[in-house]
């Protein structure tokens, strides 16, 4: 069998060929060269007034990271402070919520016992200051707390059961808090409408055993926005009420306004569903959300609109707050609901004298570069653009593997000139690293900045494994020796499946991997691979003239196989794997066994047209495989 058309000879010369064609031409004149310290030396009167833009921008740079990182450090230390004091805040909460029942349930103080409870309740109450509230549930409905009000006075309330009117008896005894005692002010008297049965801390912390944190606006008191943590109470293995303690949100405000020590901004905490729930600026104004904030507040509409443009519960970013100018945004997430902790501080509060002399230096940067642009200008473009351009121009064609069109561009500048005949010597390189490996693969990758990666497609494909008879026993006789009998092997078989547009995938010692129709599609794969197989059989000397020793043993299949990048991350191998191609390596065997040189699939000899001359040899057992198969000799 021969070739259909010349060009398939044509095309595989020209790969063959295109690694050996670098030339390297001789210089009969060497130009002058200028080294590149001395090419700037001479721009030095030029550097000495575009230095002045330089540093311009260079100082702003250092003096924007500075400010950056200022502000950060501001930020990370705001949050940071407002986890610890509501982390702090919590915990004691929960202390104290725990000390009441377990002093309850070891009945050490009975919740009837008005004189010892408040012995009790007062000092967890003024032990902590973000306490307001430390109070007791009877499951009969009445109710019991120690009030810190916020003229600074304690108040112990008790609320008893309703009577048979549904009203509610209740009782107030104010007091002054004095340094380690309390001064009794008065008792009131009246009805009260608060239901703690009804309170969202007593249905959810009665329900459990565990602490558990609500949110009220309304507490015995009256309207006070409050975190409450809630605990059950059992006595003797029964349900005896549950104990509360409540932290006001306007307490929590306080601590944002102290902890906003340089008043350089504001710090506000969100709840999940993006309310206010406290501020550093609660003493001027405190609405239900940051967009319903006074319009002069700049600086919270800013914040708003950075959290209505993004849900992510990190963010630091800058934005621009109008009249405020640009302003740094931070939110974190808090240990608490979905809460979250928002600080914006204006960027004018560290940089105003920066902007100042940053204008000024600006205006004299100008003038200088007026002055130095065109003679730079010039000067670059001949020593530099137009050099870097030509070099830019040789590497698209190591790019494009044109690796025998890359010339020496040679440069006034030294160092220019020295990279363009490393250039050239590593386009030399490059065809000869070609070698190891089928350039029709790596080519598409480069060309269309494919990432190698493991991974690959089902696609249809023939494969052919080429192996050469006797190689073992070749070797034991003549050693080191076989080598030119085994080049010889391989030229003819890389020759013959390149100039039938196959692509070689490996060697596998004296045998030869090819496939067809991957990674370039090629309609008649079959045939090519059978055209191919006897190009190398018709090519192979044979070893004892005369004799009917084989000189090829070829298996070739067609079929299905998952064909792309095989390997790790750091080594990649591109192949065909699968049923298709074990059943071509193993008609390689198969073709030894009956006696043959060239052995094909009974799906190869379906995909082939008229023109090959096929004998059919029967179906066969493969060895390693459960079933039998039709094999056809390529004759």
């Amino acid at each position: 069998m021969q070739p259909s058309t010349a060009a398939h000879v044509s095309s595989s010369n020209d790969r063959s060929s295109r690694s050996k064609r670098m030339p390297r031409r001789p210089h009969a004149f060497r130009m002058p060269r200028v080294r590149l310290g001395h090419a700037l030396t001479a721009l030095l009167l030029l550097a000495i007034l575009s230095t002045a833009f330089t540093v311009q921008f260079l100082w702003r740079g250092t003096a924007d990271r500075n400010v950056d990182g200022v502000v950060a450090a501001l930020e990370s230390s705001s949050v940071d402070a407002v986890r610890r004091e509501l982390e702090s805040s919590f915990a004691a909460a929960e202390a104290s919520a725990e000390i009441v029942r377990s002093v309850l349930f070891q009945r050490t103080i009975t919740a009837d016992d008005e004189a010892k409870r408040e012995f009790l309740f007062l000092p967890l109450l003024r032990s902590h200051p973000l306490f307001g509230w430390i109070g007791f549930g009877f499951p009969d409905g009445r109710f019991f707390g120690a009030h810190a009000r916020s003229d600074g006075n304690i108040e112990m309330i008790e609320i008893g059961a309703a009577g048979p009117d549904g009203g509610r008896p209740l009782r107030r005894d104010v007091y002054r808090p004095l340094p380690g005692d309390i001064f009794f002010l008065e008792r009131q008297k009246g009805a009260a409408t608060y239901v703690p049965a009804g309170s969202p801390w007593y249905r959810k912390g009665s329900a459990t055993d565990q602490p558990i944190w609500t949110m009220a606006d309304v507490l015995a008191a009256g309207f006070e926005p409050s975190i409450v943590a809630a605990k059950r109470v059992e006595v003797r293995g029964e349900f005896a009420g549950v104990v509360m303690v409540a932290i006001p949100l306007d307490r929590l405000s306080g601590v944002l306004a102290r902890l906003n020590v340089t008043g350089m901004g504001e710090i506000h905490v969100l709840g999940g569903d993006g309310t206010v729930l406290a501020s550093s600026e609660s003493e001027r104004s405190l609405a239900a959300r940051l967009a319903d904030f006074p319009a002069e507040d700049a600086l919270a509409h800013a914040a708003d609109g950075v959290l209505s443009h993004s849900s992510d519960s990190a963010i630091r970013t800058v934005v621009n707050a109008g009249a405020a100018g640009p302003v740094h945004v931070s939110v974190a997430a808090l240990p608490f609901d979905g809460w979250r902790v928002v600080t914006v501080t204006p960027r004018s509060r560290y940089t105003a004298e920066i902007d100042r002399n940053s204008r000024r230096i600006t205006i004299v940067v100008l003038v200088l570069v007026a002055l130095a642009a065109g003679s730079a200008v010039l000067f670059a473009t001949v020593f530099l653009t137009w050099p870097v351009a030509r070099l830019a121009g040789e590497l698209q064609k190591v790019e494009r593997f044109a690796l025998s069109a890359i010339e020496h561009r040679p440069t006034l500048l030294a160092e220019l000139n020295d990279f363009s005949i490393a250039l050239r010597n590593m386009a030399g390189g490059l065809a000869a690293f070609a070698r190891y490996m089928p350039l029709d693969i790596v080519r598409p990758l480069v060309e269309g900045g494919i990432d190698p990666r493991p991974g690959g497609t089902l696609r249809e494909v023939t494969v052919m494994f080429a192996d050469m008879p006797n190689f073992t026993e070749l070797t034991e006789r003549l050693g080191p020796d076989v080598e030119p009998f085994l080049t010889e092997f391989l030229t003819i078989a890389v020759e013959a499946v390149h100039r039938e547009g196959g692509t070689v995938d490996k060697f596998i010692g004296d045998a030869v991997m090819a496939i067809w129709n991957a990674p370039n599609p090629v309609h008649d794969h079959a045939m090519r691979a059978c055209r191919a197989a006897a190009s190398i059989r018709d090519r192979m000397p044979r070893r004892d003239p005369g004799s009917a020793t084989p000189r090829v043993r070829i298996g070739i299949n067609t079929g299905t196989a998952l064909v792309g990048n095989v390997g790790s991350a750091e080594r990649l191998s591109y192949t065909a794997i699968g049923d298709t191609v074990n059943l071509a390596s193993r008609l390689v065997g198969t073709a030894k066994e009956l006696g043959i040189e060239i052995a094909a699939s009974a799906a190869t000899a379906l995909a082939v047209d008229p023109s090959v001359h096929l004998r059919p040899m029967g179906v066969v057992a493969i060895r390693g495989r459960s079933g039998r198969v039709d094999v056809f000799e390529v004759v």
